[in-house]
């Protein structure tokens, strides 16, 4: 069996390290977030994130940083559908 591809909203490939930008999130993870992880999440709406994962079924991951107030880093990590990001070619 041939594994699927991740791939953006419109049709380009997407591999490992790769930078998209998250248009959508999906209902069901926002629904299970609260406070200020809802708010820290749903700001990645619109912003550039690092593709860490594409598993063999097309899924793709992505993960975004922030610095906390405490000088650590607080990181997420989501699953994002096709029609949900679009490759970031340039800057």
């Amino acid at each position: 069996m041939t594994a699927v591809l991740g791939v953006d909203r419109n049709g380009s490939r997407v591999d490992i390290g790769d930078r998209v930008r998250v248009l959508d999130i999906r209902r069901s993870i926002l629904e299970r977030l609260t406070g200020a992880e809802l708010m820290t999440v749903s700001s990645i709406l619109g912003q550039v994130a690092e593709v860490f994962d594409v598993y063999d079924d097309g899924q793709v991951w992505v993960s975004i940083s922030w610095p906390r107030p405490d000088g650590d880093t607080e990181l997420h990590a989501i699953a994002v559908d096709s029609h949900a990001i679009e490759l970031v070619t340039e800057e």
